[in-house]
């Protein structure tokens, strides 16, 4: 089982990898009123330095970026029923879901206290 830590809004990483080479990624945390929070992607193409087209997640009602204790990088959304969704930094597959009956619940629940 997976353990998460180090919540936070942004996180950039300079060594990216984007196909066969590396570039710069940045992770944020997007809030709109009457919707929620959702993680947004974006990449810079490493052949000619523009920035690549944003991804976005659905909206939750609250957003993290974690790290993941096997050195991964994670986005952790409360979602609108109650329980936790962990996302791959794909942002395509889901890693796993935490619902209250969970060991962990309490922890991760945690993860979305004391930043807006």
């Amino acid at each position: 089982m997976t353990t998460y830590t180090n919540p936070r809004l942004s996180a950039t990483f300079e060594d990216w990898p984007h196909g066969q080479l590396r570039t710069r990624c940045t992770f944020t945390v997007e809030t709109k009123p009457g919707k929620g929070q959702r993680a947004v992607r974006q990449t810079i193409n490493p052949k000619t330095g523009a920035p690549s087209a944003p991804k976005a997640l659905t909206y939750a009602k609250a957003v993290r970026i974690v790290d993941g204790d096997d050195g991964r990088t994670y986005i952790a959304c409360l979602t609108m029923y109650g329980f936790v969704s962990i996302m791959k930094s794909d942002m395509q597959l889901q890693h796993e879901s935490i619902h209250d009956k969970d060991e962990r619940y309490t922890a991760v629940r945690a993860l979305f206290e004391g930043q807006q």
